[in-house]
């Protein structure tokens, strides 16, 4: 029996099908580091946190900045859900620093309830990741 190669990978969103299509390999940034899916993977569910998304298919590496969800892998499909999904080539760094301004001004502000402040901080973590995906791979202005 010949060695699984690649593994049939879909990427969702509420909003979109981000990615569909085999993929030989993924780098996912879960609550324990970055996790490496390789074709043939035992079963798995991963908690994902923000940070960076890295697809290799075609021998090509892809990297986008995905959000808070979850990884189901099985020796054949890997499905990966998250609340959004952007290619580090589409990311608005002006944007990205404008949202970390406004999340940050909302978590230190003492008159923010504690529910605000939970996601202001879950928007200092989105736009962290937009921004370390846009600097590691050459978007910084």
């Amino acid at each position: 029996m010949s060695a699984v190669r690649t593994m049939q990978t879909e990427v969702v969103t509420p909003y979109q099908m981000f990615f569909e299509g085999q993929a030989e390999m993924l780098i996912l940034t879960s609550k324990d580091g970055e996790v490496g899916i390789l074709p043939g993977h035992a079963p798995l569910m991963i908690a994902l946190t923000p940070g960076e998304l890295r697809i290799k298919a075609k021998g090509e590496w892809r990297v986008a900045v995905a959000t808070n969800g979850y990884a189901e892998v099985t020796p054949e499909l890997m499905i990966v859900v998250v609340n959004a999904a952007e290619w580090a080539s589409d990311i608005d760094v002006t944007r990205a620093k404008r949202a970390l301004t406004r999340a940050e001004k909302r978590f230190h502000d003492k008159a923010t309830p504690s529910a605000e402040r939970v996601h202001a901080r879950h928007g200092i973590q989105r736009a962290q990741a937009r921004l370390h995906v846009a600097a590691k791979y050459g978007r910084m202005a």
